[in-house]
């Protein structure tokens, strides 16, 4: 083997590794952006279930204090309706 061809071949597989390596880049920065895009998407998922949770507590109290004025209104009603004897 000459030294040309020892040089072809160095300069062949040398090509043939920056290929190699703008290809790994390319999928790096791809894995890169979609991390970023899940990231993203738990924190929205996180934030609209804090967001929820504080809704559904504030329905639970309303529904407990409607239940609680309707009890009353019950009571009254009762009282109302049927003469104490």
């Amino acid at each position: 083997m000459n030294f040309e061809q020892a040089i072809r071949q160095l300069q062949d597989t040398l090509i043939v590794m920056t290929e190699i390596q703008s290809r790994q880049a390319e999928v790096q920065k791809m894995q890169t952006e979609e991390v970023a895009l899940h990231s993203d998407f738990i924190r929205s998922l996180k934030k609209s279930r804090a967001e929820h949770e504080e809704r559904m507590r504030h329905i639970e109290l309303t529904l407990s204090e409607i239940g609680d004025k309707l009890n009353g209104l019950i009571g009254f009603m009762d009282g109302f309706f049927r003469r104490p004897q």
